[in-house]
C-alpha cells in the first residue's frame, strides 16, 4: 500500500476515526522523528507566555477550555 492510497482511503473515514488514525501514526513515530521546535515557534510561545503573565484575566481554566471545546463540537 502506498502513502497516497492510505491517505485517500483514510479521507473516506469519519472525522473521529481519522483523528484516531492520525494519533496512532504520530504515536508510532520514533522520538527523534518528531520535528524540532524552530525559533519562530519558541518566539510565539514566549510571546503568549508573556501575554498570559501580563493579562491573567484573559486566560481560561482547563475546565473552561473543555466546556468551550464541547460547545464547539455540539454545533
Amino acid at each position: 500500500m502506498t502513502a497516497e492510497r492510505l491517505i485517500s482511503d483514510a479521507a473516506t473515514l469519519p472525522v473521529s476515526d481519522r483523528l484516531i488514525v492520525a494519533q496512532a501514526i504520530w504515536d508510532s513515530l520514533p522520538v527523534d522523528a518528531h520535528p524540532a521546535t524552530g525559533p519562530e515557534i519558541k518566539t510565539e510561545f514566549d510571546r503568549r507566555m508573556l501575554n498570559d503573565r501580563e493579562n491573567p484575566e484573559t486566560a481560561m481554566t482547563i475546565n473552561e477550555l473543555r466546556d468551550r471545546l464541547d460547545a464547539d463540537r455540539a454545533k
